[in-house]
């Protein structure tokens, strides 16, 4: 089976399969600075909360285990409220209140469309930041704070975080190839979008991690798994979801694809990638088509050496390529060749 080693040592090298101890010290001090002063900051603009009826839920790949070492650490944990949405109707107050109870010094903390995120930095660079979406529990009725801090654009917005978290685990927790295989597409995606900025131009990886899902292919051989066949398998069918138009030189003129979310809202994952700009889904599917054509290079070629070129080509230079394979040459004596 090619590269089987390879692969086994590159997942151990990208994965995180716990958090640190100063990661949980961190959010741990977030929880209790939460609990401490968000229902006093409520009290104080005629809002009921009991510290008991804070309630944080572990949100993201932490909670999938399908965390991958990057450069800036980024945690997902969502604070739930019991809140009246109609004597509240406007999530961008509760949200200020949210991020006034953790607004010290040693953080920075800022008001996002979906969440508060407080970032941490180290000689001035960010080492992480933790995603603080923040839900109202209306009765049963589940409700995400969207809008930035001065954004006309606002909503209490239908949710199920919960039902979320064990749908994901559900179709994960178990099954080993399947979360390495995400692992691996996640780690293409920060191989290939390291350098981007803009808002939406990244595929998110919620959405990754549902046309992983949808998409995989289990491959064994000789009862092993086999990586490099899932990984290539797997992303051609991604791939193939695709609805692509072309123009009359043949050139991508247009790239589409869509996941919705199996809970409330249901909404489509890649919207706001689309909506943003239409740029964003055909350098999308141009760069998981050449991660394809290498991948599909590496199951086909004979040398492990080239085939790790080709797959160091799509999940970057931590994928060991070994040496290059003695070629032995045949010699034939003359003898061999003559007649009679």
């Amino acid at each position: 089976m090619k590269l089987k080693k390879e692969f086994e040592d590159f997942y151990k090298c990208i994965r995180i399969d716990s958090e640190t101890q100063n990661l949980i010290d961190k959010r741990e001090t977030l929880e209790g600075e939460i609990k401490d002063k968000f229902p006093t900051i409520l009290k104080n603009h005629d809002i009921e909360l009991n510290k008991s009826d804070i309630r944080m839920i572990d949100q993201g790949s932490y909670k999938y285990n399908t965390t991958i070492k990057s450069t800036v650490v980024d945690r997902d944990v969502a604070v739930m409220i019991p809140l009246d949405i109609s004597e509240n109707p406007d999530p961008r107050k509760i949200k200020k209140y949210l991020k006034e109870s953790i607004d010290i010094p040693v953080r920075s903390v800022s008001i996002k469309e979906p969440c508060i995120r407080a970032e941490y930095y180290e000689k001035g660079e960010e080492w992480l930041h933790i995603d603080l979406p923040l839900y109202a529990d209306d009765n049963g009725e589940i409700y995400l704070a969207r809008g930035k801090a001065s954004s006309n654009e606002y909503l209490w917005e239908r949710a199920d975080p919960d039902g979320l978290n064990d749908d994901l685990c559900e179709k994960i927790n178990g099954h080993y190839q399947l979360r390495r295989i995400i692992s691996f597409v996640k780690k293409w995606k920060n191989e290939k979008y390291s350098s981007s900025t803009k808002d939406h131009e990244v595929p998110p990886s919620i959405g990754l991690t549902y046309l992983v899902c949808d998409c995989f292919s289990e491959q064994t051989s000789n009862d092993e798994d086999d990586d490099l066949l899932a990984l290539q398998k797997t992303m051609k069918s991604i791939k193939d979801k695709f609805l692509c138009t072309k123009n009359a030189q043949g050139e991508i003129a247009s790239a589409d694809i869509s996941r919705y979310l199996p809970v409330q809202p249901y909404t489509d994952i890649f919207k706001k990638m689309r909506d943003s700009s239409t740029s964003y889904m055909i350098t999308f599917y141009k760069r998981l088509s050449i991660a394809v054509d290498n991948l599909t290079n590496a199951v086909n070629v004979e040398s492990a050496h080239d085939a790790a070129e080709y797959v160091q080509k799509v999940l970057g230079p931590e994928f060991t390529v070994p040496a290059k394979e003695a070629v032995a040459v045949a010699t034939q004596s003359k003898k061999e060749h003559s007649f009679g």
